[in-house]
């Protein structure tokens, strides 16, 4: 049912080599026959999977008034080194909204159990109409930018970008520091609000440019009501089982 981004397994490979030491000059072994054999070496790498589900009262009411749910499911697919720090992360989002949601065409909706009421009036689920939705459910990856309005795909690359070569205690610690504690967006010069401007002007210049760097391109919350993106990272990590690539 949900479709998550596998990091290929050219990216695996990839990763051997680096951390591996390409081109390394480690002298072979001889055979009996004199000839080199082909010498042997692992790299151990960490493959992790993460989820986390934000309940949400929203996004606003629908015509009569009715009050619209939403869940937005994050995922977070990462290749870790023996360090602990990122090789490469993947992220998407589905969210699924309330069946008397009727301004945004096209997205996710469920109508709720088969053979009980729909919610405030909706068409009640059967069995096929329910089975039906849920394999019409496409992540916001699958759903394009167009569907949003925004360049969402291209804001989360960037932050995927960023977390490269970096810890998970690493991307906390930054984000505790570096984000909004109102939003969860990346901190900007032109803050408005009190708590922001503070929290801002703590940092030092050194800081302030390179969160400038970041906030060039992504400027979209990394938790709040639409996600959670630091906590489906931090379970990946949690979930992360050994790949040994020889």
């Amino acid at each position: 049912m949900l479709k998550l981004k596998l990091i290929p397994v050219a990216m695996v490979l990839t990763a051997a080599l680096i951390l591996g030491g390409c081109g390394a000059s480690t002298p072979a072994a001889s055979t009996d026959q004199g000839k080199a054999a082909p010498q042997a070496s692992e790299v151990k790498v960490y493959h992790g999977l993460g989820e986390t589900p934000v309940f949400r009262v929203g996004p606003g009411k629908d015509a009569k008034g009715g009050q619209i749910y939403s869940i937005s499911y994050v995922m977070a697919n990462a290749l870790f080194d023996k360090d602990g720090k990122i090789i490469d992360v993947n992220f998407d989002s589905l969210e699924i909204l309330s069946p008397n949601d009727e301004e945004h065409q096209g997205v996710p909706v469920f109508s709720g159990w088969p053979t009980q009421p729909g919610y405030l009036g909706t068409v009640s689920n059967t069995n096929e109409s329910a089975a039906t939705q849920v394999a019409a459910w496409q992540t916001k990856r699958e759903r394009g930018d167009q569907a949003y309005g925004m360049n969402w795909s291209e804001q989360i690359g960037n932050y995927q970008k960023f977390f490269k070569d970096k810890t998970v205690a690493e991307i906390e610690q930054w984000f505790a520091k570096n984000t909004s504690d109102i939003n969860g967006r990346p901190l900007k010069a032109d803050a408005k609000d009190p708590k922001d401007i503070e929290k801002y002007n703590k940092l030092t210049d050194a800081e302030k440019k390179a969160l400038a760097d970041v906030t060039s391109g992504s400027t979209i919350s990394l938790k709040d009501a639409h996600g959670d993106f630091i906590g489906a990272l931090k379970k990946a990590y949690e979930n992360k089982v050994e790949v040994t690539v020889k």
